[in-house]
């Protein structure tokens, strides 16, 4: 039998760190509300490797995430901290946010065909 694995957070994506014109892009795959101190909302993404990544919530994503559908694609791009315009003397991170359908990408055939099973 397996062990149980603990769920936290994960790994997440740390667009800080990255810089001003990071990127992230992954197939969304679910949402957490209510977490940590200030109860934010997590975004989970799939990446094409098939990692989990998670992007923490803020004002600007949780309104550009919000009708995301799960299994799009999305695409984050950080444009960094820039000044607020309506509260002076205070920034916020910016962001682009893309989305699309994924690209349909057929996987091999492993169902067998009829007569290859009747034939045996």
């Amino acid at each position: 039998m397996s062990e149980w694995k603990k769920v936290e957070v994960g790994n997440t994506w740390n667009y800080q760190e990255l810089g001003k014109n990071a990127k992230f892009v992954g197939l969304y795959v679910g949402r957490e509300e209510h977490v940590g101190e200030n109860d934010s909302n997590v975004y989970n993404f799939e990446t094409e490797n098939g990692e989990m990544v998670n992007i923490w919530g803020s004002t600007l994503l949780d309104i550009r995430f919000k009708n995301l559908k799960f299994g799009e694609e999305v695409k984050v791009v950080y444009l960094g901290l820039v000044p607020s315009e309506k509260r002076k003397g205070k920034s916020y991170h910016n962001f682009e946010v893309y989305h699309r359908m994924p690209e349909y990408k057929p996987v091999e055939n492993d169902v067998p065909d009829k007569e290859a099973v009747k034939n045996g």
